[in-house]
């Protein structure tokens, strides 16, 4: 996400992140490498409960979480036209995967000063992490898998990964338009709306276009201003 309002981050460990300091903050029960998934469980569970920091910024109250995003990116990903030939199947796990290391390492966004090289290592540690000692030890293939696909959805060079990077872009859209119709055009959510740029499939900018069309009738219909830069 991409905002500027000042307000902390909640996650404490953002300026000295380490992945053991995390863990070590998590009651986790003694588990030791075996075919149970207990501790993976347990371990992306925190997704369900760990909030989307952009919106908080905002003063959204009772905001999405991690998960929250991902489940509807998922669904997203299901309504993409046959005719485009992207293997939906592939893109529901993609979206349900991209985001996995926030579990440990928190949703950064850019007012957290973090580099995106730095972002990327805490992840990519986190990922391995979650990889090799708690899937691997059930499935050697099913660690593969969950590996290659956050990979995939990094590198972003299948056409898979570039449109579930275009639907986490519309996903970020959608709830934007709908926060400002929860708090009643009371929350100018526009600065969010600049990721519809990235967006490269013509049938996601569509969707995109249409969204945009939903919130200008919105404002409009309360009387307030509210321009979104082209």
């Amino acid at each position: 996400m991409s905002e500027t309002s000042p307000n902390a981050n909640s996650n404490p460990f953002i300026k000295n992140w380490s992945l053991d300091a995390v863990l070590k903050s998590i009651p986790l029960p003694e588990i030791s490498a075996s075919s149970s998934p207990l501790a993976f469980l347990h371990i992306i569970e925190r997704l369900k409960t760990t909030p989307r920091e952009g919106w908080k910024r905002f003063d959204i109250i009772n905001g999405e979480s991690i998960a929250d995003h991902m489940y509807r990116m998922s669904i997203i990903t299901m309504l993409c036209p046959p005719e485009e030939n992207i293997n939906k199947d592939r893109c529901v796990k993609l979206a349900l995967i991209h985001d996995m290391a926030e579990a440990l390492v928190g949703d950064l966004t850019p007012p957290d000063n973090v580099p995106k090289e730095e972002k990327y290592r805490r992840e990519l540690e986190t990922m391995n992490y979650i990889c090799e000692q708690l899937l691997k030890p059930m499935s050697p293939t099913i660690a593969e898998e969950f590996m290659g696909l956050w990979t995939e959805y990094e590198t972003g060079e299948t056409k898979e990964a570039i449109f579930v990077k275009d639907v986490d872009r519309f996903e970020l859209v959608c709830q934007c338009i709908e926060y400002e119709k929860k708090y009643n055009a009371k929350k100018d959510l526009k600065e969010f709306l600049h990721v519809r740029r990235g967006i490269k499939n013509e049938f996601v900018k569509k969707w995109a276009e249409d969204a945009l069309r939903e919130r200008e009738a919105f404002w409009a219909a309360a009387g307030v201003e509210s321009v979104v830069e082209n």
